[in-house]
């Protein structure tokens, strides 16, 4: 039997020819673009948020060393004060008897409770190393009628001015009298 080149197929069961379009370019489409550009635009958004929130924790971790420094350092040199029988008791470690009563209230000493010189992180009064923002001051407690110990307070704050709120440090300690 010679072969045809066609087969013939009922015309009930043919199938529809199958057409594809050719694409004009391979690439992406306008949405595809579109989609990518709003993902990258919020992460990018997200991810500068997480830096500036860094950035500020960064910043109050610095202060509070600072802090915490600088309030270290007024204790160490109050527990350096001579105190004797014989000299008596040192103007800075005396009971002024006004306790600060608020969270952040001014601590009695140097000022009497009002609001002291502002010092830098290098302990000093003036801004040639750096912002005068730290606030230092202490607090002295009789524990006994006759003075023969003292406890001692000294607290360093700043105010946060972005969110108009104090921070600080307290460091506490005692005190006994030389001789």
């Amino acid at each position: 039997m010679p072969h045809s080149k066609h087969l013939s197929r009922p015309s009930a069961t043919a199938l529809p020819p199958v057409t594809t379009r050719p694409r004009a370019q391979a690439g992406f489409t306008l949405i595809e673009a579109l989609v990518a550009t709003a993902l990258l635009g919020f992460s990018l958004i997200v991810m500068f948020g997480f830096h500036n929130q860094a950035v500020r924790s960064n910043m109050h971790a610095r202060k509070m060393t600072d802090c915490t420094y600088l309030a270290q350092a007024q204790m160490e040199r109050l527990m350096a004060l001579p105190w004797s029988a014989a000299t008596g008791t040192p103007s800075d470690l005396s009971d002024g008897m006004t306790d600060a009563t608020g969270d952040w209230d001014y601590l009695e000493h140097p000022s009497s409770g009002a609001a002291p010189t502002q010092m830098n992180s290098a302990m000093e009064y003036t801004d040639t190393l750096g912002a005068t923002e730290y606030y230092v001051t202490w607090d002295v407690e009789d524990m006994d009628s006759s003075p023969t110990w003292v406890r001692l307070r000294v607290r360093c704050q700043y105010r946060d001015e972005a969110f108009n709120q104090w921070h600080g440090t307290t460091v506490s300690s005692y005190r006994f009298r030389d001789s």
